[in-house]
């Protein structure tokens, strides 16, 4: 296993270290979730970039990649959704752009596998790695609106909310690009669903 690849099963690792933490309310715990969230999301990147730079880009590389978001994305929105960390008013909100997110991220993932069968490779588009830079910052926030209020004790605090709601528009703005990106998806590749 090269360096890229193993900072991408890391980053499985990491997050399922931060769904774990986020489940306790004891002080500090947040703080240590959301420091594992940062790395993770750093890892994300920083993967891609040495295997571009040390030319080591392989197939199962980028499939784990891509495997490993998705784990990390849907994954952490379920625990965040079961803890409640949306709060009430904003839960349904929530759900709904969870649910999008996640259908987008199945759809698209059927229709590579899809063009696979027929030996055409779909690379990621630009939307779609804006919609995952919102979507981690999104989770990152409300993991952060928790840490602000279990572990400083700054719940309503200027930063404690700005955080937080700043965290909101990026989900929603995320699920607006997701449901676009999967249509425009569904419109070009539309053609190997009739072969």
């Amino acid at each position: 296993m090269n360096i890229p690849n193993f900072l991408t099963a890391t980053r499985v690792v990491m997050s399922i270290a931060v769904a774990v933490l986020l489940c306790f309310d004891c002080r500090g715990i947040s703080t240590l979730a959301f420091v594992l969230f940062v790395l993770a999301g750093i890892t994300d990147w920083f993967d891609g970039y040495i295997a571009r730079k040390c030319n080591v880009v392989t197939t199962i590389g980028k499939f784990m990649d891509a495997l490993c978001d998705k784990i990390m994305v849907i994954g952490l929105f379920l625990v965040l959704l079961g803890l409640d960390m949306f709060g009430e008013n904003l839960r349904i909100l929530a759900i709904f752009c969870a649910f999008f997110a996640s259908a987008r991220e199945f759809f698209v993932s059927g229709i590579r596998m899809l063009a696979a069968t027929k030996s055409i490779v779909i690379a990621a588009e630009t939307i779609g790695k804006y919609k995952a830079a919102l979507q981690m910052y999104a989770i990152g926030a409300v993991i952060y609106n928790k840490m602000m209020i279990v572990d400083f004790n700054l719940d309503g605090f200027f930063l404690t909310q700005l955080g937080f709601y700043s965290g909101i528009v990026a989900l929603v703005v995320s699920t607006a690009l997701s449901i676009i990106s999967g249509v425009g998806y569904g419109v070009r590749y539309s053609y190997l669903l009739k072969g």
